[in-house]
């Protein structure tokens, strides 16, 4: 079976990048065959790491018009290559590609070929998560897709204490296709948060902690990390 793995949220600065970060070493650390593709027209950033080789496909123009013939150089990508795909979609260009996939079918398209179509969309808590969860609810509503949700604990508590996102009314309409739920939790800004921006600021993934000078603090930090995060997508097997 082959599994395309879409990054996506509609507004920026809530963890997206660094979703897509954790996804694609999921996959490098299983030796997957992989394709990797970044389709943000402005801020390439997952096509900068040497380490993952990810094609850079703008799929829309500045103005954010669609470019129907690097869309088609995509799709036909995914379907070409054998196994595994995952795919960064560009914040500013959600709304016209998630428009452009939906009408034109591209997901289904994909499922009839017997992919399993992914979408993976980080959920944060304070004033964005309303938002998000309309977004969510809108891409569950309008495709066939499943969905992985993490839920990024960065912006403070994403649910109350007393609740689960598995008590939500969303995921009561929805559950069926939502393959589970990968837990972020808050960690100290000024020590875990800024050895994980120096990682993605330097274009480097993880297994840079194995570099003899890689600075011994920070490797002690993020040691354990990984491997929570990556028993979790397995668990939602992905």
């Amino acid at each position: 079976m082959k599994q395309s793995n879409w990054t996506i949220m509609g507004k920026g600065g809530v963890g997206k990048s660094f979703v897509t970060w954790l996804l694609v070493q999921n996959f490098i650390n299983k030796n997957h065959n992989t394709y990797f593709a970044d389709t943000d027209p402005t801020n390439a950033n997952f096509s900068e790491f040497p380490e993952i080789n990810a094609k850079h496909i703008s799929t829309t123009d500045v103005e954010l018009n669609i470019d129907h013939s690097a869309v088609d150089n995509l799709v036909n990508d995914i379907a070409l290559h054998d196994r595994y795909s995952v795919i960064d979609m560009g914040s500013r260009s959600f709304l016209p590609m998630m428009n452009y996939l939906s009408q034109n079918g591209t997901f289904d398209s994909f499922m009839e070929d017997g992919h399993q179509v992914i979408v993976h969309v980080p959920l944060v808590g304070g004033p964005a998560k309303r938002d998000r969860m309309q977004g969510i609810d809108g891409i569950l509503e309008n495709t066939n897709v499943q969905m992985g949700i993490w839920q990024n604990g960065y912006f403070g508590a994403v649910m109350k204490e007393s609740t689960d996102f598995a008590d939500t009314e969303l995921y009561g309409k929805f559950g069926d296709r939502i393959l589970g739920v990968v837990y972020l939790p808050k960690r100290e800004e000024t020590t875990f948060g800024r050895s994980v921006y120096n990682l993605l600021d330097k274009r480097l993934l993880l297994s840079a902690c194995d570099a003899l000078d890689f600075p011994f603090a920070q490797k002690h930090r993020l040691t354990n990390f990984p491997s929570k995060v990556f028993k979790q997508l397995d668990a939602c097997r992905i």
